[in-house]
């Protein structure tokens, strides 16, 4: 996802992730199975947990290996691009046509609110979290048992509200910062940049993936859908 203009504003926020996730990555040369974060059209992001493997990651290097996703083993080549503390940031290269149609498939707005999976947040009883491995997150903030700030991360992008403000929109990126574990669960800082206006084509797409999320409350979904479409 991209959006539109320079930032009209930055702040840091907390998002949880997974040390270990169904989406996985094997090694060809270095004979190894690595977790993936994130993936997408345009690349992956993998999270050492051995920081030992961090040189063999270095920027610009390539890397072969078959990625595991959702059911299916696909052979793939990347190029790594960033670094991150512990996360490799990459792109793809030759992307393989059965990589990228299952890609396109499981990418749609339907399939990614399909699959969003409620998770427990440790010692954050006041937060209630839906996770895909294929870069979504929604988040949703109570206070009196009642929502008053919810954010939907989409890849790299996010579109948010919160009380007393209009739905805003922006880029959501990691930052070097490790953060801090519980178990599997990681919670890790990214960097928030605003968008001077909303971007109406991730509001669309927030739109369609919110009516078909799996979210256990339908008054949930009814209000999320209600900010999204009041967005002039």
């Amino acid at each position: 996802m991209t959006t539109n203009g320079s930032s009209a504003g930055s702040e840091k926020r907390k998002l949880p992730r997974f040390h270990i996730t169904p989406c996985q990555f094997h090694d060809n040369e270095l004979k190894k199975t690595f977790s993936v974060q994130d993936v997408s059209l345009g690349g992956l992001a993998i999270r050492l947990v051995d920081r030992s493997d961090l040189p063999q990651f270095a920027v610009a290097t390539v890397h072969k290996g078959i990625l595991k996703i959702e059911g299916m083993k696909l052979p793939c080549e990347f190029q790594v691009r960033y670094l991150r503390g512990s996360l490799i940031g990459a792109e793809w290269e030759n992307l393989n046509p059965a990589l990228k149609e299952h890609l396109d498939q499981i990418s749609s707005p339907k399939h990614l609110g399909m699959n969003l999976k409620a998770y427990d947040l440790p010692d954050s009883a006041d937060t209630i979290w839906y996770h895909n491995p294929i870069g979504v997150d929604l988040l949703l903030y109570l206070s009196e048992s009642k929502i008053n700030r919810w954010t939907l991360y989409i890849h790299h992008s996010f579109i948010s509200w919160e009380q007393d403000q209009a739905v805003r929109t922006g880029r959501a990126l990691a930052e070097d910062e490790e953060g801090y574990a519980h178990g599997i669960v990681r919670v890790e800082t990214r960097l928030i940049d605003y968008d001077p206006q909303a971007d109406r084509r991730l509001v669309e797409t927030a739109i369609e993936l919110i009516k078909h999320a799996s979210i256990k409350e339908e008054n949930t979904r009814q209000l999320i859908l209600n900010h999204l479409q009041g967005v002039n």
